[in-house]
């Protein structure tokens, strides 16, 4: 159980304020552990929603934005939330005590008035930001940093990455249909705690822990299988063939934005019941293991879209940030 820390932590540098949750994902969450990393400085985060389960930051208890950042006393505040909403009101909080806030997006969603806005999405829009400063494209992705994946000559292992929860059904479906398709396949279903093995599961469906991202198994696969979020791009970085379907509607703009670079094939969006998605996806990765070429192109072009040092630039333009900032 992650341990939540009174809210009197004075002395942290940086203070993340995410979204994370079942509805919500967990990438907001992944994305804030990269960077903090990457800063290598104090942190903490106050997440909304239930997301927190196994993160390695330190937590503050529940509470608003006032109090925390009374309590907390950051160099910066960063805000990675999907509603403008929850993430205007902390900017807010911030901007009258004179705290720089640093606001991470994907596809230009939730724009707030923030001193640096980050949009490492494979779209994102030129116009319309409201923050003193932003910074948009790939160089700026902030995943964990990626390995590279093993190249074989035939695919041998298939990483399942759609998330739990009501999705696992989905998951299920998709593993049964590749395996159908290529019996000489081992699967791998990544969750976030390994669970005892459900009776009946075929012996080539391996159930993995990634409660720390995708990078590890990422480098031991061949295809893989995943949503329109962060894992995405923790594929491309690594240079892992893909076939991605969108489990929400909000997904599909980056699907289809790495789709036009061919760094992924597309599956479009997860409707229809799971046994139609499944179909669909697994003659995708047919398509995918029956083609050298394809498997190249990404192999070689990936790592060199998402090159993995988005947090490490986005690091050193929050502490700059942090140094403008005025005091007092």
């Amino acid at each position: 159980m992650t341990r939540r820390r009174p809210i009197s932590v004075t002395g942290t540098f940086a203070l993340f304020r995410v979204a994370a949750g079942p509805r919500i994902g967990h990438g907001h969450l992944r994305r804030a552990e990269a960077l903090a990393c990457a800063l290598g400085r104090s942190a903490r985060v106050s997440i909304r929603g239930a997301g927190g389960a196994g993160t390695r930051l330190s937590i503050v208890a529940p509470a608003a934005a006032g109090e925390t950042l009374d309590a907390v006393r950051p160099a910066v505040l960063i805000v990675d939330d999907p509603h403008a909403g929850h993430g205007g009101a902390w900017v807010s909080a911030a901007t009258r005590r004179r705290v720089p806030v640093v606001s991470l997006h994907d596809l230009g969603i939730a724009r707030v008035p923030s001193s640096l806005a980050i949009d490492g999405s494979v779209v994102s829009p030129s116009r319309g930001w409201p923050a003193a400063c932003t910074l948009r494209g790939l160089r700026y992705a902030v995943i964990g940093r990626p390995r590279q994946a093993t190249r074989r000559g035939a695919v041998r292992r298939v990483l399942v990455s759609l998330g739990g929860g009501p999705r696992e059904a989905l998951s299920r479906a998709v593993a049964d249909e590749v395996m159908r398709r290529l019996p000489d396949v081992e699967v791998l279903v990544t969750q976030l705690q390994v669970l005892p093995t459900a009776a009946g599961t075929p012996a080539r469906v391996r159930r993995v822990s990634a409660p720390d991202g995708l990078a590890p198994w990422l480098a031991r696969v061949d295809v893989a299988i995943v949503g329109g979020g962060v894992s995405l791009y923790e594929a491309v970085a690594a240079g892992v063939p893909t076939v991605a379907v969108a489990v929400v509607p909000a997904q599909l703009p980056t699907i289809r934005g790495f789709a036009r670079h061919h760094l992924t094939v597309s599956a479009g969006l997860a409707t229809g019941g799971a046994h139609v998605v499944a179909r669909r996806v697994a003659a995708r990765v047919e398509r995918i293991a029956r083609s050298s070429s394809l498997r190249e192109v990404v192999r070689d072009d990936g790592p060199r879209l998402v090159d993995g040092l988005g947090a490490r630039r986005v690091a050193q333009a929050i502490v700059a940030v942090s140094k403008e900032a005025p005091r007092g």
